[in-house]
């Protein structure tokens, strides 16, 4: 008798893998500078992380696809187009969509690295980036405007991105400088990237902000990650 299932496990496999390769990028093993002085204590200092291998999606999550996972899930008025980022999501909800679809959220540092690019960018390209416009402008499709060099959109700007990070602020000034994943546990959870309507200061690859894990905003989505 021929082996059916290990056949059917290896053409799933090869189909997931088809789907994942669609909308992720790899980012290569290496170093960065993680950090930024042109911000507060939270994040300084600029200091060297090395980082393993990783995917991350080439876009934020749309609402087209994470009502896949939430038939019932509403869009926000700012961002309700098919494929505009998904908001009004909070942490909890944010981990639970990615390892529905085999992913997980980035760690702050993966989620820094990525938006940096490969030019360790250490400011906001502008044809890559949707932020300071009036809170009526609302996001826009997560596919517009110009990738970054790693092939990401919207790195800055859009809207905010929930990492899995707790914050503490002594724990980034220790904290490991090889795979960082953030304190064991904290009281608010990391996002990045800023929002359509904040300004340049908060869309900058190196700023940091926090939030209470419960916490959805109109300005606020994710993308995945995962480990090769």
């Amino acid at each position: 008798m021929k082996p059916v299932i290990p056949v059917l496990f290896c053409l799933t496999f090869l189909a997931s893998s088809a789907v994942f390769a669609s909308d992720e990028v790899l980012i290569p093993a290496g170093a960065f500078l993680r950090g930024t002085d042109q911000g507060t204590d939270a994040e300084r200092p600029v200091h060297t992380v090395q980082l393993d291998a990783f995917y991350i999606d080439k876009h934020e999550v749309s609402n087209e696809a994470f009502r896949r996972f939430n038939p019932n899930h509403i869009s926000s008025p700012y961002s309700s187009c098919k494929k505009c980022p998904v908001t009004l999501v909070n942490w909890y909800e944010a981990e639970a969509y990615c390892a529905q679809v085999g992913k997980r959220l980035p760690t702050e540092a993966e989620w820094e690295k990525a938006a940096r690019g490969p030019e360790q960018n250490d400011g906001i390209p502008p044809q890559t980036a949707h932020f300071a416009a009036p809170m009526q402008a609302g996001a826009v499709s997560v596919d517009t405007l110009e990738p970054n060099g790693y092939g990401l959109r919207h790195m800055h700007g859009n809207v905010w991105e929930w990492t899995s990070d707790w914050f503490d602020a002594l724990y980034y000034v220790k904290s490991p400088r090889t795979n960082p994943t953030g304190p064991g546990d904290g009281y608010r959870k990391i996002v990045r990237g800023g929002s359509w309507y904040n300004p340049s200061y908060y869309a900058h690859a190196g700023m940091r902000f926090r939030l209470k894990p419960n916490v959805r905003l109109f300005s606020l989505g994710l993308r995945c990650a995962r480990t090769p």
